[in-house]
This record gives structure tokens, C-alpha cells and sequence, in this order.
């Protein structure tokens, strides 16, 4: 079995008024047999030496290639612990998010979703390439067929971006 890659992220103070964690270790977790298409990737900030010895995970999000056509990478449940925000650690997610698409000549776009109301990370989203998906005209009642099994769409914006912006 191939050993899983970690990246060692070392973070300039000066970018942000928030102290950045001096190292964030992001890890690949492998997909498992029920989930093969899935990754999860993982943030680690190292505790204090007379702490735990685990270092504490402060962020994380998941993804897969989409079915339908295998050229899609959807983006999942990207979060990072509140007391960590604003330190530059989602980028860094995404950053590991591109690598994994460079690692594949087959993928053409990468998309997400995000709350409407969440505008920091939807201006982080725009920042890295990726705009709001327009929503298709269409029948009224499909629409509201598809909110009855999915309610958080009244609430969620989908994002896309093009591979090739990479």
C-alpha cells in the first residue's frame, strides 16, 4: 500500500493579523473499500509538547469525482475549526485540492457548495477562480420537487471552476 503524502505548510506571520499556526501538516486520508472514489484531506496543527502527543485536527474536507461523467471533483464539507479561521488554513486545503487535480489528466472541472450567507468563504472561493453556477430555467414543479428532498439548496450556492485555471 502506498503511503499516504503529507505536505508540511509553514505560513508567513505577516499575512494575516491573526497569529498563523507556524506549522499545519494537511494529510490524504485513503479512500476506503465502501468509498473508493473518496478522499478525505485532513489539517493537523501540532499541540504543545506537554499536551497530547496527536496533533489536533483543525480543518478538513472531502472529495470525490462525481459519476456521471468521472470529470468532475466535488469539493465536500470544507471546514475549518473556529478558533483557527482566517489563518490561511482552507487555502491551504485547496491548494492540496489542486494538487490532487494535477495528479489527474482527466479531471475538467472542480465544483462545490457553499451557504449563501457564508460570504468570507464564498470571497475566498472567487479569490482561487470559482464562480457561482447560474441556476437553469425551468419547471416550477421539478424545482420544488427537488427542494422537498434537498432543503438546504434553498440556503446553498453551487460553485464551479474550470481545471485548466489551475
Amino acid at each position: 500500500m502506498p503511503t499516504t503524502p503529507s505536505i508540511r505548510i509553514t505560513a508567513s506571520s505577516s499575512s494575516s493579523s491573526s497569529p498563523v499556526p507556524a506549522m499545519v501538516t494537511i494529510k490524504r486520508e485513503p479512500p476506503n473499500k465502501s468509498r473508493p472514489n473518496l478522499t478525505r484531506l485532513v489539517a493537523f496543527f501540532p499541540r504543545e509538547e506537554e499536551e497530547e502527543d496527536k496533533d489536533e485536527e483543525v480543518a478538513r474536507c472531502v472529495v470525490w469525482r462525481k459519476k456521471k461523467t468521472g470529470k468532475t471533483l466535488f469539493v465536500s464539507s470544507l471546514e475549518v475549526s473556529e478558533k483557527f479561521r482566517r489563518r490561511g488554513i482552507a487555502s491551504k486545503l485547496l491548494d492540496e485540492v489542486e494538487r490532487l487535480v494535477k495528479e489527474s489528466d482527466a479531471l475538467e472541472t472542480v465544483e462545490l457548495t457553499v451557504n449563501a450567507w457564508n460570504a468570507n468563504a464564498i470571497a475566498l472561493y472567487e479569490k482561487r477562480g470559482f464562480r457561482a453556477l447560474e441556476e437553469a430555467e425551468g419547471d416550477v414543479v421539478k424545482k420544488m420537487i427537488e427542494l422537498a428532498k434537498d432543503p438546504l439548496k434553498m440556503v446553498q450556492k453551487r460553485m464551479t471552476m474550470d481545471v485548466v485555471k489551475m
